[in-house]
């Protein structure tokens, strides 16, 4: 996974709708090249320059629409992820607790007293798992080996012959294939919004398909002309992941488009034109290794 490669050359395509002026298209490029990666990672942010413009203008669709329904209780295409590994690590520590009766009073295993104490281990275990992971990601968020957070909230329910159609539909619709990512999280800020999209290259569309259509960004009409005026940061983070025996060889990209000009910042949070900046990380679970990273020049993630 060289970032030298050419497979780094506009992927996202950002492009304003002919039909609908007030709307934006964004779609993914080389999909016949990206499949060769087990599976692919994008997250988009939008932040307007104008202060008359707030994250309440303009809408990431669809997601924001299936986080409000499943905030709402609403059936979605989307659930949300439950993490499970409070129970394990509750259970770890009622088994550990066990353990230590076993050991050192093995006549009162079976006691009232025990189960108790077994019981009670796990509830704590369950409750205190939420600290310990904070203290975790906040102490190793500094280090090369970190433990990070969860990136993906929501996990796309399993296809029913009524998304057949739905998918039949949106390709007449937009013009082109849609996609829809395996994983995905929403987050929306006070001037901004963010969606990260996880992609497995099984749910590719058929090979013929080297585009898709992956969201739409509506803007209110009344502000149209200020955004356009004003200019925006339209931000792309790519991770090409590769996985063997549960290790994930990661390489991730990010360039932004800052109103007219395509660019990255350094790591002194300088503005460097005409680069993009990679990173290189394996990860295992949610530890992650940073091993490697720089400047590209004369890339173009994005196409406007």
């Amino acid at each position: 996974m060289e970032p030298t490669s050419g497979l780094y050359q506009k992927i996202i395509r950002l492009k304003k709708s002919q039909e609908l002026p007030c709307v934006y298209d964004v779609e993914i490029d080389h999909l016949d090249r990206l499949a060769k990666f087990r599976s692919f990672e994008c997250h988009i942010i939008l932040y307007p320059y104008s202060r008359k413009i707030s994250s309440k203008n303009f809408l990431f669709a669809p997601f924001e629409e299936y986080v409000k329904d499943i905030a709402s209780h609403q059936r979605s295409a989307y659930t949300r992820i439950d993490d499970h590994f409070n129970n394990i690590f509750g259970l770890g520590l009622g088994l550990a607790i066990t353990v230590l009766f076993y050991i050192f009073k093995k006549e009162d295993l079976f006691t009232i007293e025990s189960i108790v104490s077994v019981i009670c281990a796990y509830m704590i275990g369950k409750d205190l798992w939420s600290d310990i992971e904070k203290f975790l990601i906040d102490l190793s968020k500094n280090w090369r080996l970190r433990f990070c957070e969860n990136y993906y909230l929501y996990l796309l329910e399993k296809n029913t012959t009524l998304t057949q159609y739905s998918y039949h539909a949106k390709k007449q619709r937009y013009g082109i294939a849609p996609l829809l990512p395996e994983k995905m999280d929403y987050i929306e800020q006070s001037n901004s919004q963010t969606v990260r999209m996880y992609f497995d290259r099984n749910s590719f569309p058929s090979p013929d398909s080297s585009s898709a259509h992956i969201m739409s960004i509506s803007v209110d009409s009344e502000i149209e002309d200020e955004l356009t005026k004003s200019g925006f940061l339209f931000g792309v983070k790519l991770s090409f992941n590769k996985k063997f025996l549960g290790l994930v060889r990661n390489c991730e990209i990010f360039q932004t488009l800052d109103k007219n000009s395509k660019g990255c910042l350094n790591d002194k949070s300088e503005w460097i034109e005409g680069f993009v900046f990679y990173r290189k990380t394996m990860s295992l679970g949610r530890l992650k290794f940073f091993w490697k990273k720089g400047l590209l020049p004369g890339r173009e993630l994005i196409d406007c």
